[in-house]
């Protein structure tokens, strides 16, 4: 009797362990900058962005953070923010003139990276 159940709390444990470790929707969404467009009023550029959903399932409301570089000084700017795209599963989608808040005047680069997604 006591071996079963050991085994059953085994089981238990690492079944929740398995669940611990499952993918999140925005590990397989992956962005990147086609163009950037230097920033209008109030600091908002845009740009040409591609998102590529690997996932079996469609996702929206994509977070991402992007780092951007000053021409000057190296001085490094950091950005959070949800787009509220939907890409449909195993596609990759192109968004033009996609808004990209807090852009510095004197940013020359930038690169976003996925930070998460939701399942649609």
């Amino acid at each position: 009797m006591k071996t079963v159940i050991v085994t059953a709390v085994a089981a238990i444990f690492l079944g929740a362990t398995g669940i611990a470790n499952a993918a999140e929707p925005g590990d397989k969404v992956k962005i990147s900058i086609e163009k950037w467009r230097k920033p209008g009023s109030n600091n908002i550029g845009t740009a040409d962005i591609t998102v590529t959903n690997d996932n079996d399932f469609a996702v929206k409301d994509i977070r991402v953070k992007c780092d951007y570089m000053s021409k000057t000084g190296g001085r490094k700017i950091e950005t959070d923010q949800r787009l509220a795209l939907t890409v449909k599963p195993k596609t990759t989608k192109l968004f033009k003139k996609t808004k990209f808040p807090f852009i510095d005047q004197e940013a020359a680069t930038g690169a976003c990276k996925v930070t998460g997604a939701t399942q649609s």
